[in-house]
């Protein structure tokens, strides 16, 4: 059936929205290494501890290894100085075949030219990284092409609940434009998470094909389980979101798939065997790690979890803000009644058999997400199951609302438009550095302008990052996974073997708060091992360079060493 003929031209105008929203300034945010270390040419060089000293990480871990020529995301040699370990007398080939290592992406074939991601995780492949490489040069190259083509996988998810809330019965462009003016899929839209994106676009259209009130065809069911294999190989825990809310279309007697609801089981037992098979063959771990022993007590935190999710579809800027401005995150329970008042409204229709669809699939799969939640995470601020939730809400909200309420929706709509544009504007105060795309830029501008050393990076939010943003290769060589915080009592002695191994004359350290810098790094200690290493070795500082974020207060500080 086809649409409305005022559907389309408010659909154009939702897309064109959004598109302004994203679309400028998505390349000049900082990187964070999980977003770009995917789509690198080539792995950064990584080390880690050994009971003897540090060693590079696979596959820059045998003396054959591209270690000798670290690359820059263009993806070309880069010049390596006499004193970068080992000295080589030619540039090798990079070795080819699969690689298995601990950096992002952990699983990858090496190709002659470039690596190909496979997995990013054991229960993450890289296929929403793919459309990232496939469009990264048509749409401007490097980071620029990358965040651009999230833009454009985000721009399909709000089309997608357009044409969700169509099926249902509901007006598309106001559950589209309620989904594309939420500052959480902004943020997500402008960075390089494809599969993360990826996870909802194919959790989306598996439920596009679900919603008919009609039995599934055989056609339609095959296309259903490929689109749930694609969501959960993409994600694995998106299952978390998508089994609740499709249980709730297909158990309606007018959907009720029969026999064929065999097909459908199909498609979320697939992945599981493939994430088996990967696991078994190459040594990952299949799934998501879930504490055993834990679950009776963190089953406990899913009323918490449930506030905190509502609280994320409502209002985001609970997350986001203070992560740009490191400020503490405060979530009074205040801040999750609007979400909660929603929650309730549909249980209290869905008890008197008066709820839509919407109401039902974002009832089931909020209930779903804070039990996972839960047992996964074991912590309420822990919000990346809810980001599933954001299209489910808007989907949700547009059938309490409906068309009957227009001051009501001109309200919400207000609501929503105010969000967004206040999260772009503290993008104008960013204080986190690795969110800051001031700091990270001029921090690589003024290496590639110092005489060529080698350069150690200490942070883990370092890795891909000057890859990213430098014009000329550089030799990097990041020190995180060496300089973990469970082993602070040994940084003296992993920075004398680093300062004695590499001998590096550039050492690049974070000195503003990253709320998600992650329970491995300890900065102070990184700083103090490395003083005490300096003392050791008979190194000294000859120079200090501050980079302030979009803040003006201090983010980078690259030390050069005698």
């Amino acid at each position: 059936m086809c649409a409305p003929r005022t559907t389309w031209p408010s659909l154009l105008l939702v897309a064109a929205i959004y598109l302004l929203l994203a679309w400028p300034g998505a390349d000049r945010r900082g990187v964070i290494a999980e977003e770009v270390t995917p789509y690198l040419p080539r792995y950064p060089v990584v080390l880690t501890a050994t009971p003897t000293g540090v060693t590079p990480l696979p596959p820059h871990d045998s003396p054959n290894s591209t270690l000798q020529t670290p690359t820059t995301a263009t993806g070309l040699p880069a010049p390596t100085a006499d004193n970068l370990r080992p000295a080589p007398t030619d540039l090798p080939t990079p070795q080819t075949g699969l690689i298995r290592t601990a950096q992002w992406p952990n699983l990858a074939y090496a190709g002659e030219h470039r690596t190909w991601p496979l997995f990013i995780r054991g229960y993450q492949s890289a296929l929403g990284t793919y459309v990232g490489l496939a469009l990264e040069t048509p749409l401007g190259g490097g980071i620029t092409g990358i965040r651009r083509s999230s833009v454009l996988l985000g721009l399909t998810l709000v089309l997608l609940v357009a044409a969700l809330a169509r099926r249902l019965g509901l007006a598309p462009w106001s559950a589209a434009l309620v989904c594309a003016l939420s500052p959480g899929l902004l943020f997500f839209s402008r960075t390089g998470y494809g599969f993360e994106l990826f996870s909802r676009v194919a959790m989306l259209l598996a439920l596009v094909i679900a919603a008919p009130r009609r039995p599934l065809t055989t056609t339609r069911a095959l296309l259903l389980a490929a689109t749930i294999t694609a969501a959960i190989l993409s994600r694995a825990t998106i299952v978390t979101t998508l089994l609740p809310a499709l249980a709730v279309l297909l158990i309606h007697p007018q959907r009720w798939p029969g026999r064929r609801i065999l097909l459908v089981a199909l498609g979320f037992a697939l992945p599981v065997f493939i994430l088996l098979a990967i696991g078994l063959a190459f040594h990952t771990a299949p799934t998501a790690r879930i504490a055993l022993d834990l679950l009776a007590p963190r089953t406990l935190l899913a009323g918490d979890t449930l506030l905190a999710q509502l609280t994320w579809v409502t209002d985001p800027r609970t997350i986001l803000e203070p992560l740009l401005t490191s400020t503490p995150i405060t979530t009074p329970l205040w801040l999750a009644l609007p979400g909660l008042a929603v929650f309730l409204l549909a249980a209290h229709r869905w008890w008197h058999a008066r709820a839509g669809d919407g109401e039902c699939m974002f009832l089931a799969a909020a209930l779903g997400n804070a039990l996972f939640g839960a047992w996964l995470y074991g912590d309420p601020q822990q919000f990346q199951l809810g980001m599933a939730l954001e299209p489910l809400f808007a989907i949700c909200l547009i059938s309490q609302v409906n068309n009957s309420r227009p001051l009501l929706l001109a309200i919400i709509l207000a609501l929503r438009a105010h969000q967004t544009l206040d999260l772009l504007a503290s993008e104008r105060h960013t204080a986190n550095p690795m969110l800051s795309g001031a700091a990270q830029r001029a921090l690589v501008t003024t290496l590639e302008s110092l005489p060529p050393a080698p350069i150690i990076t200490t942070a883990y939010n370092h890795v891909g990052m000057p890859e990213t943003w430098s014009q000329h290769p550089l030799p990097v060589i990041h020190a995180w996974r060496a300089l973990r915080a469970d082993d602070v009592a040994d940084f003296p002695r992993t920075w004398t073997a680093i300062l004695r191994d590499y001998t590096p004359r550039y050492i690049v350290l974070s000195v503003g708060t990253n709320l998600f810098e992650g329970p491995y790094t300890d900065l102070t200690a990184v700083r103090t091992g490395l003083d005490r290493a300096l003392t050791t070795t008979g190194r000294k500082i000859s120079a200090r360079h501050t980079f302030p974020c979009e803040s003006a207060a201090a983010c980078l500080e690259l030390l050069e060493l005698e």
